[in-house]
């Protein structure tokens, strides 16, 4: 693919990340990449292996799959509009046409029961569901008498965060290496303009997870707290973490037990905190750069955004 044509579908993914409940129709997405919406819509397929309206659908129907089950008391209605759909009949449409159930009969599901979560929703990683050593007996299913679950060590903390800027570049989980690959990536774009220092804090945002996303669809984000404003530039993109009380802890480990920790965060230790998750994101602070050593031999303090769980 020609480097223009590589340049103008990240811009355009950029686009997505940070509008996906705004207008991201085929012709407003042509204009960010400026071409017409036929020639782009080519460019993008042959990119993506999707086209834009297929892109921005799943993108959504699989964050309204996440809702569905970590807010499991937030309605139908909210979740439609808070993923983009224009109303709650189209949502349920479109999300029965999809995993074959409807979002009512997905809520449902328990989550441990992985053979019939295999068997129902075929969107889903099925490298991640159809091993039962994954999922931590009963946690999933908000078991609070459950024991096997992943302890953290030191147990998490709620503190409050100011609001940061990124420069990141995007990347999916498709390879061991690819987070590593990624840094290396942004390290090239980082050094010639001169953003490196021995004080440089390096950042990986989950956007996607694998339990409702294939690995090579997974978004992950590898990037560098800024210390002045920068405009995006070329396949960089400059994204903001939002201000505010964030659930915090650190560990070491590999993409399957970061996700352990996340999974236990969410059914385990926030509940009895009194929080739930504001936003299905995770930001990973790490002490070294992925760049220059593996993700899994390097610490890194994980932030979760809260807020006060209702009674």
């Amino acid at each position: 693919m020609k480097p223009e044509y590589r340049q103008a579908v990240s811009k355009v993914l950029h686009y997505i990340n940070q509008n996906l409940i705004a207008d991201v129709s085929l012709e407003t997405l042509a204009g960010v990449a400026n071409y017409s919406p036929f020639h782009f819509q080519k460019i993008f397929l042959t990119a993506i292996s999707e086209t834009p309206k297929q892109y921005v659908m799943r993108l959504r129907l699989e964050r309204a799959a996440h809702y569905l089950k970590v807010f499991p008391n937030l309605p139908v209605f909210d979740i439609a509009m808070g993923c983009g759909f224009s109303s709650p009949s189209v949502f349920s449409r479109a999300f029965r046409n999809y995993y074959q159930l409807t979002p009512e009969e997905f809520r449902l599901i328990p989550l441990s029961d992985t053979s019939a979560i295999a068997i129902h929703f075929n969107k889903i990683n099925k490298a991640f569901v159809t091993d039962n050593s994954f999922f931590p007996t009963g946690v999933l299913d908000n078991n609070t008498d459950a024991q096997d679950y992943t302890i953290i060590t030191p147990p998490p903390v709620v503190k409050a965060f100011n609001s940061i800027n990124i420069a990141c570049i995007t990347t999916t989980l498709n390879h061991p290496e690819s987070i590593s690959f990624a840094f290396k990536s942004l390290m090239q774009w980082v050094i010639p303009n001169e953003l490196h220092t021995l004080n440089t804090k390096y950042i990986g945002i989950w956007l996607d997870t694998p339990f409702y996303t294939s690995l090579d669809k997974c978004r992950y984000l590898a990037g560098i707290i800024l210390n002045e404003e920068l405009k995006s530039k070329k396949d960089i993109e400059i994204i903001g973490m939002k201000e505010g009380k964030y659930a915090n802890f650190s560990m070491t480990g590999n993409i399957e037990s970061t996700l352990n920790h996340l999974i236990s965060l969410n059914h385990h230790y926030l509940d009895e905190m009194g929080y739930e998750m504001a936003e299905i994101i995770c930001y990973e602070i790490f002490d070294e750069c992925p760049a220059y050593k593996p993700y899994d031999h390097i610490n890194k303090s994980l932030l979760v955004p809260v807020k006060t769980r209702k009674r």
